[in-house]
């Protein structure tokens, strides 16, 4: 990860624990100043764990008011069963956490609502903006709905939503966000600091109420409607979307994958393959913040698909990237087979890279090749100062 945006994501995460800071506990599923088991305890310390504990609990309790019968009576025995799984970890961090995460799709699964129209209207912002605002007002409990009229307002004139109205409905958004000290805080200080763009506020405030709608977690069922504001908006679009959190909260950034099949050509699989070791034994030791650069990488493959100009100027002094392989000396951590495999494929990505750009996106040969080097340096570069800064402590 480039060592600005580890550091501005260091900063967050500080901010986020500063502002946990003289609270009783994180807020879980059940009452913290309570808990008593060691299991319990590790959920109301661990905010990652309290929040999937939180979110499972509000599930579970919509999926018992809804359900009757039988399905009613299975859901409660499963859930019995899990606590008991649950609580032989103990302590454990990294057994709760999957088990958690397993089950909070399981069990939301069984209270998803039905989201095609409300979807169907958001896909319909960028071509029918005015018609979008109507359908959005017939959701006036959604908070996802009262973020995209807050977007309509300020980037879509044409769409009748009043300045007014746009108020009313961030004020309905911010509300919601208050709930959950960690978002509302980074969002304060994105909204606090004059450096960044208004735009990119905003674009964030949108993230948010996005990831708050459970896209992670239907992620196969329900589509990325959203994919347009990155084209639209660019910078401050993949800005909002990137590494925000500094931890597993990241994994849900609701980051569109790469247009086109880019990355599924062979050397671009022959560079994820010559890299898989190397990254595997340091995500091991980089704790949650290797989240925030698994986001920044989904990012950069989106924005190589979709704005591929933004890499004819070099985002920060040229390197070379091959050079730095070949003078890694640590085959423990990644070995020499390995690199030479990435050797390899550097000069393929780059050529494949090209012929896609000016293929699909229309780039002059030579702005094509500019941006295929400065696309594969930067992809090389994000990956090498993630498994650079793995000491192999444990």
């Amino acid at each position: 990860m480039d060592c600005r945006v580890k550091k501005y994501v260091s900063l967050l995460w500080l901010a986020g624990v500063l502002l946990g800071a003289g609270t009783p506990a994180w807020a879980a599923s059940f009452d913290c100043k309570k808990a008593a088991t060691p299991v319990e305890q590790t959920l109301c310390a661990n905010a990652e764990l309290s929040r999937l504990d939180t979110t499972l609990g509000e599930h579970y309790r919509r999926a018992m008011a809804k359900l009757e019968g039988a399905p009613r009576e299975a859901l409660r025995n499963g859930q019995r069963a899990w606590l008991q799984t649950r609580n032989a970890c103990g302590v454990d961090v990294a057994c709760l956490q999957p088990l958690l995460s397993q089950r909070v799709v399981e069990v939301g699964t069984l209270t998803q609502t039905d989201t095609a129209q409300l979807d169907a209207i958001i896909a319909s912002i960028p071509d029918r903006p005015a018609d979008a605002a109507k359908g959005l007002r017939g959701y006036p409990t959604s908070e996802l709905a009262a973020a995209w009229l807050v977007y309509l307002q300020r980037f879509e004139p044409t769409s009748g939503v009043t300045a007014e109205e746009a108020d009313a409905n961030r004020q309905q958004v911010l509300a919601v966000l208050k709930t959950d000290s960690f978002p509302w805080g980074i969002y304060q200080d994105l909204e606090n600091d004059p450096k960044v763009s208004r735009d990119q506020v905003m674009l964030t405030l949108l993230r948010m109420m996005i990831e708050r709608a459970q896209y992670v977690f239907f992620g196969d069922q329900r589509a990325y409607v959203h994919c347009f504001v990155f084209s639209r908006h660019g910078a401050d679009a993949y800005a909002a979307f990137g590494p925000l959190y500094g931890s597993t909260r990241d994994t849900f950034a609701p980051v569109c994958a790469p247009q086109g099949d880019l990355f599924k050509q062979t050397p671009w699989k022959q560079l994820d393959a010559a890299f898989d070791p190397a990254i595997s034994t340091a995500s091991g030791n980089t704790g949650t913040i290797r989240f925030a650069s698994y986001a920044a990488w989904n990012v950069l493959g989106l924005r190589a698909t979709v704005s591929p100009r933004d890499f004819l100027t070099p985002a920060a002094p040229a390197q070379d990237p091959a050079a730095a392989i070949r003078s890694w000396t640590d085959d423990a951590l990644w070995p020499k087979k390995s690199r030479q495999q990435a050797l390899a494929a550097i000069e393929p990505a780059r050529q494949v890279t090209a012929t896609w750009l000016q293929r699909e996106r229309g780039l002059s040969a030579d702005d094509a090749r500019r941006a295929a080097r400065e696309i594969v340096r930067q992809w090389l570069d994000q990956r090498l100062d993630f498994i650079g800064d793995y000491d192999g402590s444990e």
